[in-house]
């Protein structure tokens, strides 16, 4: 395994855990610095980017103007009072590909293993570049195998790595947000649901089914620049999206979905987005902020909890 897929954090392997992680995306960099004890936020801020400074993808460049995001890294990490060495974090998810594969039964050897996955993931990305690695994690359950890959491109996680490494920062784990989020919500509670990450230029569905991730999907939003989509249309998208995803689930499964919950990444985000979602949508509505108990206002709580979720 190399080094980049050991960054590639374990999904229910034990975290590394750093004192602070930072999240960047299309639209606002993020960070958390926590107390070394209690492992509680000593820190934190949100900090807007520019539009064009990050442009998330999977296949292309991904930072457009690298001195100047440095120098909101700087900002950011000032206002932390960040001392610590290693870092987390979490880059957009449409710079990754994630993928839950299920199997009868798998091969007791790693490596026989990575050629199986590695065959399942190039049925997915048939054009898979040659700097494209990718880490696993093995789910077993009673009548099957489930594997979950995540697939990262060496060259566009190191323009990430880069841009901490000339700050003399070293990126401990790569992490994917909504993979982050999971860690927020009581499993050993809520044991068939379906969790909603909401970003300005994408949208990403988790489905767990008995305690367990059964499917997840990214939806980038195409058109996120045209400014004749309304607010309305947007969410017409999001509701075809979850309901598309949970009759997927619920037929393949034959399991009932019990309830959805959402995370708006949004800074600018509307108080009724929620409301309307609520009302188009006819399952329990929960907000990912509900489960975090710290003295963070809720906007902040919205925007740091892949974060919180990350390293608390």
């Amino acid at each position: 395994m190399t080094l980049l897929l050991e960054k590639i954090l374990d999904f229910f392997g034990q975290q590394p855990v750093p004192r602070s992680a930072f999240q960047l995306t299309s639209r606002y960099f993020s960070g958390i610095h926590i107390s070394p004890n209690e492992r509680k936020i000593i820190n934190h801020f949100i900090l807007p980017l520019k539009k064009g400074m990050i442009k998330p993808s999977f296949n292309k460049k991904n930072i457009e103007y690298p001195a100047m995001l440095e120098e909101r890294i700087k900002e950011g990490l000032n206002k932390i009072h960040h001392s610590a060495h290693k870092i987390a974090c979490l880059i957009p998810e449409l710079s990754l590909k994630a993928f839950v594969f299920s199997f009868g039964s798998l091969p007791p050897s790693r490596e026989e293993r990575e050629q199986i996955i590695r065959f399942r993931v190039k049925k997915q990305i048939p054009l898979l570049p040659d700097d494209a690695r990718f880490s696993f994690d093995l789910i077993r359950s009673n009548n099957s195998e489930k594997i979950l890959a995540t697939v990262a491109r060496a060259s566009i996680v190191k323009e990430y790595e880069d841009l901490f490494s000339r700050l003399r920062l070293k990126v401990r784990t790569v992490g994917v947000p909504t993979l982050s989020l999971l860690y927020l919500i009581n499993r050993e509670k809520e044991k068939d649901f379906l969790l909603v990450n909401i970003e300005e230029d994408s949208l990403s569905l988790i489905a767990i089914v008995n305690s367990e991730i059964a499917l997840y999907r990214l939806k980038p939003f195409i058109d996120v620049a045209r400014a004749d989509v309304s607010r309305q249309q947007r969410i017409e998208e999001i509701v075809k999206e979850v309901e598309n995803t949970v009759n997927f689930i619920e037929d393949r499964e034959r399991k009932k979905i019990h309830s959805i919950w959402i995370r708006l990444g949004l800074l600018d985000t509307e108080d009724d987005i929620f409301s309307l979602l609520k009302e188009k949508l006819t399952f329990p509505l929960n907000g990912i902020e509900t489960c975090l108990t710290s003295k963070l206002g809720l906007r902040e709580k919205k925007i740091l909890s892949p974060l919180i979720g990350q390293i608390l």
